[in-house]
């Protein structure tokens, strides 16, 4: 078996900080043939000039194109249980859009209220994105409208969770009313980013600098800079501009993580589910790959993401009042052509700004056949809206062939082929993705076990020890030792994540495997626990039993952040 050896019981981490699992090794034989099916799955909400859902269509309704060339759609389904709830839950009354469902498909009638799916609705908190206080007032904003939402609002039948991006607070589902208006009168902000900084970047700022050198947005940050008595030069901007940027895109992915993260949860529930995201917004910029794996995992598993700008539309500040001490002295300037010049490139930013921070909200509700609800300050009509999936919606897949894995972005367009009067919400595209990095680190430890030669990618030792067990057999431990801090991570919900990799294998004097095991361990380390194994190092144990004879070890290490290796053969004499 793999154990966790040399760690005081003083010191030992959570069981779910460290968890390690062993097998016998096998190698993947260089000729097998793998059959993947790299289908694309596509989320299709169809909509009438009114926003009311249309239902009753068919396969041959539907066109998909992928970089300009249709695709032949395989798998297709129409979901209508949104449908036949709303249908049931009032019973002798039609509302507009169970009148147009019925009309679409007359021969479909509402199913028996205890025939219909459970349903389950994940609130879902952005309590990380907040970098001033305008921002958290959008947090308390939400959580009033929330509030009256699960009070008055709420359909009976539907079991509610409350989670956050931060994974500080977590109410798994239940129907309990006074349960969840609890939790989300404990919602607190925490705020990763800080404007108190002078000059203070926006993640906006940072973007549009960081990305694309805009020299406007240059000349507007050393415009604050002097307002707020901090003057800088342009290449500190740039410089604090990208520190910002990295700082926002390690947010930004830290949140995309916690969606993916309770979109597991909610995948796992039987019925109607619908994720429900509530931010101020988050730069998704340059983290397409990432929002295009929670749209196909959503859409495979039969989830909505509908997403919630808590932002409202009247929180920004007027153009030229942004400084949290304005001079009287201003006023003076008002007319002047630099100042009028700040003016309009800030009036430009207020259009510009909400479109980048909201677009990956957009991405992932349009991705998934779900809805936007944006530019409005009416929450508790927001919360309702969200609340639901599209009483009818389609899920189809196509077969990208001749797409090569790696990692290009394809656009899609689904089309209706004979009406133009409706409009289509579908994913805008996808990405082809490349090989798991785990599959490509498999394949190199495979061909590192038959290899000899050494490696040296990873910070390892080996360390041998016998003991006699029979006449015949011996006991040998392998201890590899690993040191942590010159290991790469991956950030996850406030955790260093990392997987280890172990193979020990033996070999006889005539070259052939005597024996192998392969061990794992994976690290999700809380940030004393990694301070503590930075500087102690972690070690791992394999034993095995051999006969006493002449054999070659030969041990490997890969982790799987990187995909790094260390590898070594040791001679061995067992008597």
């Amino acid at each position: 078996m793999l154990a966790v050896a040399a760690l005081g019981a003083a010191q030992q981490p959570g069981s779910d900080e460290i968890r390690v699992s062993s097998q016998p090794y096998v190698a993947q034989a260089p000729y097998t043939f793998r059959v993947e099916s790299a289908l694309v799955e596509v989320g299709v909400a169809v909509r009438d000039g009114h926003g009311r859902a249309v239902g009753g269509l068919k396969r041959e309704d539907f066109r998909i194109y992928d970089d300009g060339k249709e695709r032949v759609i395989g798998s297709f389904s129409e979901n209508r249980a949104a449908a036949e709830a709303l249908g049931a839950a009032r019973p002798g009354t039609a509302s507009p859009q169970s009148a147009a469902l019925e009309t679409a498909a007359p021969e479909r009638r509402a199913a028996p209220a205890a025939a219909l799916r459970a349903r389950f609705l994940a609130l879902l908190f952005d309590d990380v994105n907040i970098p001033n206080s305008e921002s958290a007032g959008d947090l308390k904003r939400a959580q009033s409208a929330a509030t009256q939402f699960v009070k008055v609002h709420i359909q009976a039948g539907v079991r509610a969770g409350v989670f956050t991006t931060s994974g500080s607070q977590t109410l798994d589902f239940t129907a309990d009313t006074a349960k969840l208006v609890e939790a989300i009168a404990e919602l607190k902000p925490h705020a990763r980013l800080s404007d108190m900084a002078c000059p203070f970047i926006s993640p906006y700022q940072a973007f549009r600098i960081a990305q694309n050198r805009d020299p406007e947005t240059i000349r507007n940050a050393q415009f604050e800079a002097a307002q707020r008595r901090c003057p800088t030069s342009r290449n500190a901007i740039i410089t604090q501009a990208e520190e910002m940027w990295r700082l926002t895109k390690a947010i930004s992915m830290d949140t995309l993580g916690s969606i993916a993260s309770v979109l597991n949860r909610l995948a796992a529930m039987p019925g109607e589910r619908v994720l429900v995201l509530a931010s101020s917004g988050f730069a998704g910029q340059t983290l397409e790959p990432q929002q295009d794996r929670i749209i196909d995992q959503a859409v495979r598993a039969g989830v909505t993401i509908n997403a919630l700008v808590t932002k409202g539309l009247y929180n920004e500040l007027l153009p030229g009042e942004r400084f949290s001490d304005p001079q009287p002295e201003r006023g003076i300037f008002t007319f002047v052509p630099w100042y009028q010049r700040f003016i309009k490139s800030e009036i430009d930013e207020l259009g510009e700004r909400p479109q980048v921070m909201d677009w990956a909200m957009a991405n992932l509700a349009r991705g998934t056949g779900g809805v936007l609800f944006e530019n409005n300050n009416d929450l508790n009509t927001g919360f309702r809206q969200v609340s639901v999936p599209p009483e009818v919606s389609y899920r189809m897949s196509f077969s990208p062939e001749g797409v090569i894995g790696d990692g290009s972005y394809h656009e899609l367009k689904v089309k209706l082929a004979h009406s133009a009067s409706y409009s289509v919400e579908a994913r805008p595209g996808y990405y082809a993705q490349e090989a798991p990095a785990s599959e490509k680190l498999r394949a190199r430890i495979d061909s590192e076990v038959r290899a000899s030669d050494a490696l040296a990618g990873i910070a390892a030792g080996v360390a041998l020890e016998t003991a006699k067990l029979s006449e015949n057999e011996r006991t040998l431990r392998v201890r590899v030792h690993v040191e942590v801090g010159q290991l790469p991570f991956a950030e996850q919900n406030g955790r260093r994540v990392q997987r280890l990799t172990f193979v020990a294998a033996f070999f006889d004097a005539q070259g052939k495997m005597a024996t192998a095991k392969e061990g794992r361990m994976d690290l999700a380390l809380m940030p004393a626990t990694y301070e503590r194994l930075a500087r102690s190092g972690v070690n791992a144990e394999l034993n095995f039993q051999v006969a006493p004879g002449v054999y070659r070890l030969r041990a490997v290490v890969g982790e799987g952040v990187n995909g790094a290796l260390a590898a070594a053969t040791y001679p061995i004499e067992v008597r």
